[in-house]
């Protein structure tokens, strides 16, 4: 991914994995190798391999609030953000809760990723609009 992680395909192409660089970029040789260089070298790489980037999600009816909220406990790896990260929370999420299924949705989540990563679970709901990432961002992951 252009952010230097790594998704990693199950052999039915479903995401399973994840490679966070911190401090290097990755590169895949046609052979499947997976080699990382120091961006800015000499420099410290940590490398991440995460299998876990949903710990829970869970429907809840908040009639008062609108309708439906799904409660998303992201696991410690998947608060780190980047792209990989992206892609295997919503890839994991997706799989367990195909009703989240939706770009609106998909949004709220990376939204909650990248501004409230500390908050203990992220409430996404269908029923709000779909305005896109930036505005969805600007109402603080709660678009009306």
């Amino acid at each position: 991914m252009s952010d230097g992680g790594v998704l990693l395909r199950d052999p039915a192409g479903l995401a399973a994995a994840g490679i966070d660089a911190d401090g290097a970029q990755a590169t895949v040789a046609p052979d499947g190798l997976i080699g990382f260089r120091a961006t800015v070298p000499p420099a410290t790489v940590r490398l991440t391999l995460a299998t876990v980037a949903v710990r829970s999600a869970t429907w809840a009816d908040l009639d008062d609030e609108g309708g439906r909220s799904l409660a998303v406990v992201p696991s410690t790896w998947a608060r780190g953000g980047g792209l990989v990260v992206d892609a295997l929370l919503w890839a994991q999420l997706v799989a367990a809760q195909p009703e989240a299924d939706s770009q609106g949705m998909h949004d709220q989540l990376t939204c909650h990723q990248v501004g409230a990563p500390d908050k203990e679970s992220w409430n996404l709901e269908p029923w709000r609009p779909d305005v896109g990432l930036v505005q969805t961002m600007l109402a603080r992951c709660n678009p009306s």
